[in-house]
């Protein structure tokens, strides 16, 4: 089975608005022959230019080789194929002989094996224990002075009051977010984001001190760092900002999951210039949500690829050592997953909202500090009352549900049941996709 790749992911490896107005004049179904597929992830066609024009794209890394002159990579061909491929995914048959492969393709296919085979062989320096304990606790001491500094502030905003906070935010919120930078405790600045938005909103005094909560539960939870459990450890400091080493990674063991693709959300990065994606994943046999977290930094990273909708996936993935067990990492480059999935048959969900939040206190039990969970839930339906918007459950309770095209929705699943991937942060519930009989939407 080919990797799905959706029309934004085609659009970030453009490379100037020219290349993009000419690919899409090529990007015509009926101007590409003798396009097709291999077990490895690649794609190709040809297309009849000034001479007749091969394209490849290695689906995996985006890839993209051509037989053009042009110096552009990827070309107008290239990104012509991509936009075609977006679109009539299921006319690339995967070839399973290998002599139909075209040769070209074949020599663009070996040299990308040999270049992986290279990165696979490279011998990697041993690493200096001594020298990143080292770098470790100087990192520490820098972040136990940004925590003390936050914990400080935290007492101020108490002291002060959150009506007064509101009138003072600009001067209080820049400086201390300034002071978490500096002290590498950055992953906290996006708690600091969250709190000062919501000193705005119409419920402003339980979502600020949900938020007030949060911080001050993050600063004991480091000040008691020595007693946490070694997998509550490692989740709050991949929340402060410290990335998992590469190669601990070597060590942790690959999983197996059966799991289905059910939504995705973007958002832009705080004070950044980037964006970054959680993709959610859900196991339909034990009724619990993964995550696929992806940033996009231009032009130092991109997305990863988006798995295909509305399908079973057999995926080979690794955990993060952390207490969640919510987050993973694909293995192989993406290119380990079958579809499994012959018809198009929904997954199982909850039953109700009752489930759906006890699943949800009880991860909070094991990390205070949790905050966004994604639930699939069966049998709703959509109501709306004066300008509330609510889903009922199979027990007629109602969920009030955050989403802004309430119209188009509605003309989509009327007064019919429906199931529905729901992501809650503990203060709103957010209707992220939907999938009534046998076709499924990402809203």
């Amino acid at each position: 089975m080919l990797l799905t790749i959706q029309s934004n992911q085609v659009e970030q490896i453009i490379p100037d608005a020219s290349s993009a107005k000419s690919a899409k004049k090529l990007a015509k179904f009926e101007a590409w022959n003798n396009i097709s597929g291999s077990v490895d992830q690649w794609i190709w066609g040809e297309i009849q230019g000034s001479s007749i024009y091969q394209s490849a794209i290695f689906l995996p890394e985006l890839k993209c080789e051509c037989s053009c002159p042009s110096f552009k990579r990827p070309c107008k061909h290239a990104l012509a194929l991509l936009f075609v491929y977006t679109e009539y995914q299921d006319k690339f048959i995967v070839q399973s002989d290998e002599q139909n492969i075209p040769d070209r393709v074949q020599k663009w296919r070996d040299k990308k094996t040999k270049t992986l085979e290279k990165k696979e062989n490279k011998i990697d320096k041993p690493v200096d224990e001594e020298a990143r304990l080292k770098r470790q606790l100087a990192r520490e001491k820098k972040m136990d002075a940004g925590i003390d500094a936050l914990q400080t502030w935290l007492n101020d905003v108490l002291t002060i009051g959150l009506a007064r906070l509101r009138q003072q935010q600009h001067e209080k919120f820049r400086d201390i977010k300034s002071r978490l930078v500096d002290a590498q405790v950055t992953g906290l600045v996006s708690y600091l984001d969250e709190f000062s938005s919501v000193l705005y909103q119409t419920n402003w005094q339980m979502a600020s001190s949900f938020w007030l909560a949060k911080l001050q539960t993050a600063v004991q939870l480091w000040q008691n760092r020595q007693h946490l459990k070694p997998e509550l450890y490692e989740e709050v400091k991949q929340l402060f900002g410290i990335n998992l080493p590469a190669d601990m990674w070597d060590s942790i063991p690959v999983h197996k999951l059966n799991l289905y693709a059910l939504g995705q959300v973007t958002h832009e990065l705080v004070n950044t210039r980037g964006r970054y994606r959680r993709q959610w994943l859900w196991d339909s046999q034990n009724l619990r949500d993964y995550l696929i977290l992806d940033f996009e930094i231009p032009p130092h990273s991109s997305f990863g690829l988006t798995l295909p909708y509305q399908k079973q996936l057999d995926l080979n993935a690794k955990f993060y050592p952390v207490v969640s067990q919510q987050r993973l990492r694909l293995e192989d480059n993406l290119m380990s997953f079958t579809d499994l999935s012959l018809k198009l048959v929904a997954p199982n969900g909850f039953k109700n909202f009752d489930q759906a939040f006890t699943q949800y206190a009880n991860g909070l039990k094991q990390y205070p500090l949790q905050l966004v969970r994604f639930f699939w839930l069966e049998q709703l339906r959509l109501v709306k009352l004066g300008k509330t918007i609510y889903l009922v459950d199979q027990d007629q309770k109602m969920c009030e549900i955050e989403i802004k095209q309430f119209v188009e929705l509605w003309f989509l699943v009327g007064a019919e049941s429906f199931s529905a991937g729901l992501e809650w942060d503990g203060l709103k519930l957010k209707l992220i996709s939907i999938w009534q009989g046998g076709h499924f939407e990402c809203l």
